[in-house]
């Protein structure tokens, strides 16, 4: 699997207009990518728009760039270009199923950076302790960790859950366990909020 999570900066206020041009033109468009596994977008808590898609390879999500691209530049004015994109191959991860109520329920979303990040084979284990405990919060939806293609040295992780209060908690917790055992490792939340679209292949 890989992730794609691209931010728009300032954008958070243009959420209440978008997102019902997103569900309406962009999600069809994405489902009739071959590759797509999930779509997210959000006005975050950081004042930020931030979407977050889910593909099958790098490749299925390079090779469907360019229609979403065009969709975005004729319908979505400023949105065009994201102020920040970050992608990588997923590593662990787990999802509840089914993940949502349907395509009328929200999820609470969290985006986590880390930065300082050691070599894989050292930092696995602790991901799949931190996956493990993120599972046990009440609220669980789905979890995903993945490394920077740009950078090996930076990651994220995706979060989503039933509500704000759940998702929080596993960030705690799951921050508990990176800071016992690899308290180098830099972790932030980069952006947070209710989604505003949500869509499964």
């Amino acid at each position: 699997m890989h992730i794609m999570i691209s931010r728009y900066a300032g954008a958070a206020g243009m959420t209440a207009e978008a997102a019902p041009k997103a569900q309406h033109g962009l999600v069809p468009i994405l489902k009739d990518q071959p590759g797509f596994y999930g779509y997210a977008a959000f006005g975050s808590e950081q004042g930020d728009i931030v979407s977050v898609s889910v593909w099958e390879s790098g490749t299925a999500a390079a090779e469907a760039r360019p229609k979403i691209g065009e969709w975005v530049s004729g319908n979505l004015a400023g949105l065009s270009q994201p102020t920040e994109r970050f992608l990588g191959d997923v590593g662990p991860h787990a999802m509840a199923t089914p993940q949502s109520g349907g395509s009328a329920q929200s999820l609470y979303c969290m985006v986590r950076k880390a930065e300082n990040l050691p070599s894989t084979a050292i930092q696995q284990p602790v991901v799949e302790e931190m996956l493990a405990t993120t599972q046990k919060v009440p609220g669980f939806r789905g979890a995903y960790w993945l490394r920077s293609a740009d950078d090996q040295t930076r990651g994220a992780s995706v979060l989503f859950f039933d509500n704000r209060e759940h998702a929080w908690e596993a960030h705690e917790t799951a921050l508990a366990v990176m800071n016992k055992h690899q308290p180098n490792v830099s972790v932030r939340v980069a952006a947070s909020g209710q989604t505003a679209v949500l869509a499964m292949a």
